[in-house]
């Protein structure tokens, strides 16, 4: 199969072959020989750098409990890059307070790691620490701590509840992608985060960082978000339908992956890019209409949305990500833009066999493409089945919805006057929803019945 960036620095796996492990001595020997500035003692390799040992390795089949805090009369500051990737013998870990950095990577793939405590000498958890950890239940963050890197925990699918320190002030974009099992966050003593409605949100509410996957059913995001941080609700299988408000201009890299229980994603108009991976996995998702502020489709967006047998693409959009729509075996037609002046590869038409580990044309997959566009490129390059058309989508697909504009207020008033305001919001809010897809549907009907 061609690259994807299909979940998780898969990278993670091929950086444990690439090390050279030491070879096997009694544990926990000193003064062994060693070449100059590095010892080996049977379970760890160090290097002595600027007066103290960091841990650059570790052997994968050891049992390890504890990092010891001293060798050789040198303290032991700092855990590598990559020190302990893939090592299974781990399952609950005390590091030293001598130790002042984790490094990246430094516990990926730890699949047997249940508890680590750290140490108060730690200000920063680096990216994709303990990725990949996934019997990891329990961790204890120290009160200096006051960042968390990208990746750090993701993939800790038995990670259920995580307790913010005092001093945290950065969350970095998918620190929990794909926490199957994180159901909440002990916000009470970090003044930078609150953790509301099962939702992780900055102090001021204006960024979602992570939603808890108890979360369910029908989702409003608040219209004083602006910022729907990478991954933030990545996993939470619970949600039918979302429900995104104009404030938003951006939906973060991989941000509903894997919710595989939502069916339809409504998006207001003011987002103009579409990360990475947004609705990658969401195997119920069945149509999508992109809003026409949306200028850019990021790679695998929805990539593996199974049911996805509609998505109505507007003119204005430009951009359109290699394996935005991979395996999507449900969709048959998709009409392509002529503002589309970048279409990635594999974005259309092609469809994943896990069994040849490789990618295929969907023969009943086609094209409705416009005269001298990229649409009609990629489809002549890729030799996909496509209909020529130069209808204008714009006017065909949404001038009847900006039509039902005076109505959808009125009703909006009516609504609002007769309940409260929240409720009146929301129901509002799914009411134009519906009027809205029914009059888009009609319109793509229209459209691709003139064509044949």
């Amino acid at each position: 199969m061609k690259s994807l960036r299909i979940k998780l620095l898969s990278a993670v796996s091929a950086l444990a072959l690439s090390f050279s492990l030491a070879g096997i001595f009694p544990s926990y020997a000193d003064n062994l020989e060693s070449p100059e500035n590095t010892l080996t003692d049977g379970t760890f390799t160090y290097e002595l750098k600027n007066g103290s040992y960091t841990i650059v390795s570790c052997d994968t089949t050891s049992i390890v409990t504890k990092i010891p805090s001293m060798r050789n009369g040198y303290a032991i500051t700092a855990i590598g890059d990559n020190a302990f990737v893939e090592c299974k013998g781990i399952s609950e870990l005390e590091i030293p307070d001598t130790v002042r950095s984790i490094g990246m990577n430094s516990f990926a793939g730890c699949t047997s790691l249940k508890k680590v405590t750290i140490p108060d000498t730690v200000t920063e958890i680096s990216s994709g620490a303990f990725m990949r950890c996934t019997a990891l239940e329990e961790v204890n963050l120290p009160d200096t701590l006051t960042a968390i890197g990208n990746y750090a925990f993701a993939q800790c699918t038995s990670l259920k509840e995580m307790k913010l320190p005092p001093s945290l002030d950065t969350i970095n974009p998918e620190a929990f992608l794909d926490c199957y099992s994180l159901s909440s966050f002990d916000s009470k003593s970090c003044d930078a985060f609150t953790f509301s409605d099962n939702i992780l949100y900055n102090k001021a509410m204006t960024r979602i960082y992570r939603a808890s996957v108890d979360i369910e059913g029908d989702v409003y995001i608040s219209d004083t978000v602006n910022s729907i941080e990478p991954g933030a609700f990545s996993a939470c299988q619970k949600i039918e339908n979302v429900f995104i408000p104009t404030g938003i201009t951006t939906i973060g890299a991989d941000a509903f992956a894997s919710c595989n229980g939502l069916k339809k994603a409504d998006i207001d108009e003011g987002v103009t890019v579409i990360e990475a991976g947004a609705f990658m996995y969401c195997s119920s998702l069945e149509n999508i209409s992109i809003p026409t502020t949306v200028t850019e489709i990021g790679e695998e967006v929805f990539a593996f949305c199974t049911s996805l047998n509609k998505a109505v693409l507007p003119e204005g959009l430009q951009k359109i990500g290699s394996n935005a729509f991979l395996d999507c075996t449900s969709m048959k037609n998709i009409i392509v833009p002529k503002s589309v002046v970048s279409i990635g590869e594999c974005a259309f038409g092609y469809k994943a066999d896990t069994q040849k580990n490789e990618l295929s044309a969907d023969t009943e997959f086609s094209m409705s493409v416009y005269s001298d566009s990229e649409g009609l490129k990629y489809a002549k390059n890729n030799k996909l089945n496509y209909t020529v058309t130069d209808k204008s989508i714009k006017s065909m697909a949404f001038v009847v919805i900006s039509a039902g504009a005076v109505i959808l207020v009125i009703v909006f008033a009516v609504v609002l006057m007769s309940r409260g305001r929240k409720t009146a919001s929301h129901s509002a809010k799914k009411f134009k929803k519906q009027q809205e897809e029914q009059q888009s549907e009609e319109s793509y009907e229209k459209i691709i019945d003139e064509q044949d």
